[in-house]
């Protein structure tokens, strides 16, 4: 049995860069045992990874990445293993902790260590305001495509569209949103992976909204089923952008590479989209994009008869585009 406060003292060390010898004598001099350090190497990266081979515990740990707030993850992680808030867990320090949740914690520090996103230890993600289920079979949300959500909503207003298309729904946390914080409004959400649209579902059953959404199992817009639904007035998708060589730290790679990598230059899939989004004569697509793609996909939506209009991220790149068809 051990106190809050003093596990937490040594999973902060972990995580920061201490020295592993340091790191032992810490250990050392609070009781632990040997085994409770050698049993990190025994937590690998998800099979996903490049590299899930076992080595040796001085050089497990993958460098690809900075835990940047040792503290806060620390307490995040303890207080998933307790079922606790981080206020809990500050007002609760002198608890006891049984040997039990110690090994879990642990097991979950190296991890993290080893490049885990933390979104994946933790089984959550907080999107536009929402709360997700997320684990390695989907991308976890980045805040910037809370734009994608929030134009795309405007332009529903706008043009009173009430249906809507998601391409590669991953966790459900765009259509999730969107269908949240519109009324009369409905969702197709595809997929290529029936694991990735196990979690969208729950996502959205959780929601509440799944009276509002179907779940359809396809590459990009190939599934027969589509051709039998109503007119689609709007394609959403943030697909697969990034260049097969494209250079990624471990945590990246801990995400399914089939929602990363979007071909040899990176904009194979987004084109693909583009070109089957105007063979079903949608009218407005809102899609994010690579940084460097403005060019390419400027000229895909030209010839496919698309005006595009494209938006900017909170960092200042080029993150996506928002375009009408001109033509029939």
């Amino acid at each position: 049995m051990i106190e809050i406060d003093l596990l937490l003292r040594i999973a902060v060390a972990f995580l920061k860069d201490m020295d592993l010898e340091e790191f032992k004598k810490l250990v050392y001099e609070t009781q632990f045992l040997i085994m409770d350090i050698n049993s990190f190497e025994n937590e690998k990266i998800p099979k996903d990874s490049q590299n899930n081979t076992k080595t040796h515990i001085s050089n497990v740990f993958s460098r690809d990445f900075v835990i940047t707030s040792p503290r806060y993850e620390a307490e995040v992680i303890l207080g998933h293993i307790l079922n606790m808030t981080r206020v809990e867990i500050h007002t609760h320090i002198k608890r006891k902790i049984n040997d039990f949740d110690k090994e879990r914690y642990f097991k979950l520090l190296a991890m993290r260590k080893n490049g885990m996103p933390l979104e994946y230890l933790t089984n959550r993600v907080v999107f536009y305001e929402l709360e997700f289920y997320v684990d390695n079979n989907v991308l976890i949300p980045r805040p910037e495509t809370e734009i994608l959500v929030q134009r795309a909503i405007s332009l529903m207003v706008e043009k009173n569209i009430t249906h809507f298309i998601e391409v590669g729904v991953g966790s459900g946390a765009i259509s999730g949103a969107i269908l949240k914080n519109t009324h009369n409004t409905y969702a197709i959400a595809t997929d290529i992976s029936k694991e990735a649209l196990n979690i969208a579902k729950h996502n959205i059953q959780t929601l509440g909204v799944d009276n509002r959404c179907d779940m359809i199992e396809s590459d990009l817009l190939q599934s027969p089923y589509l051709l039998i639904q109503k007119p689609i007035q709007l394609l959403v998708s943030n697909p697969p952008y990034i260049a097969n060589d494209y250079p990624l730290n471990q945590e990246v790679l801990c995400e399914p590479h089939i929602a990363l990598f979007g071909g040899q230059k990176g904009d194979e899939i987004l084109r693909r989209l583009i070109k089957e989004a105007r063979q079903r004569g949608i009218t407005y697509l809102i899609c994010e994009m690579g940084y460097d793609q403005k060019e390419s996909v400027s000229e895909i939506l030209y010839a496919m008869g698309y005006t595009g209009e494209f938006y900017k991220d909170e960092a200042g790149f080029d993150r996506g585009f928002i375009a009408t068809l001109t033509y029939n």
